[in-house]
């Protein structure tokens, strides 16, 4: 049933990103909601049954730290996966000291996000 699935969001203001993760994720046989910032993402956040959150760090608005920082505060058990392009140890430090399960740099190694995703899925 499709209400049993894995629950899934996406919030990244690429398509062409959101698009990727998308189908990498239903292969995966998850149910995926996407969001292009994160606003969208927060309110999404607050009505669906979420397994899993991947959150690029780097949107206009209200930028993936923030987010992070907030979904944390309302739902500190739901595991935050940070993706980015850009490699900045000292931000993927802070992220996980608030609270990220992990910190993914694009363009995305599949195998290891993979392998995060599920790790992260069977750990919590």
């Amino acid at each position: 049933m499709q209400s049993d699935k894995t629950q899934v969001l996406i919030i990244d203001d690429s398509p062409e990103i959101v698009e990727s993760l998308t189908v990498f994720l239903k292969q995966l046989d998850c149910k995926v909601f996407t969001a292009k910032n994160g606003e969208e993402g927060l309110a999404l956040a607050r009505i669906k049954n979420l397994s899993l959150i991947l959150v690029d760090i780097v949107m206009p608005g209200m930028g993936g730290e923030e987010v992070l920082a907030k979904i944390k505060r309302i739902f500190p058990e739901t595991p935050i996966i940070m993706i980015t392009g850009y490699r900045d140890e000292d931000l993927a430090k802070k992220c996980m000291e608030i609270g990220a399960y992990d910190y993914i740099t694009k363009p995305f190694d599949f195998e290891y996000l993979k392998t995060s995703v599920l790790s992260t899925l069977l750990c919590t």
